[in-house]
């Protein structure tokens, strides 16, 4: 499918660098992080264990609400809690978070039919 996964959160002086890193891992483990400033600055192309997080934490209709709403042509951009990403589960953010966010953006084709794969409508299965 050719997807390209940027992850980016900056990292506070109160927080533990490979913590943070971790809890990126956590969402995509095949992620290259590298520092770069305040920021931890990751590429991934390995949707697959996002997806099962969602299928696993039964939050696929709400994921595919931030996902769809947040489609712009070849690229979805959202955010998800560092703090719930480091004990390995997705809690997208909405407005201002204490920590502050991870940042995620897929590009891509075709994203449409990634979402429905990933966050299919369960009220239809």
């Amino acid at each position: 499918m050719g997807l390209e996964i940027e992850i980016r959160t900056k990292v506070y002086p109160t927080e533990d660098v490979e913590k943070v890193r971790r809890a990126i891992l956590n969402l995509f483990p095949d992620v290259e992080i590298e520092v770069m400033g305040e920021e931890l600055v990751g590429r991934a192309q390995d949707i697959e264990n996002f997806a099962k997080l969602l299928r696993e934490q039964r939050i696929r209709d709400s994921a595919r609400a931030v996902l769809l709403g947040n489609l712009y042509e070849n690229e979805v951009a959202f955010e998800v809690s560092k703090q719930a990403a480091y004990v390995g589960r997705v809690n997208f953010s909405v407005g201002n978070v204490a920590l502050g966010s991870i940042r995620i953006k897929i590009r891509g084709e075709n994203l449409r039919e990634l979402i429905e794969r990933i966050a299919p409508n369960t009220r239809n299965l």
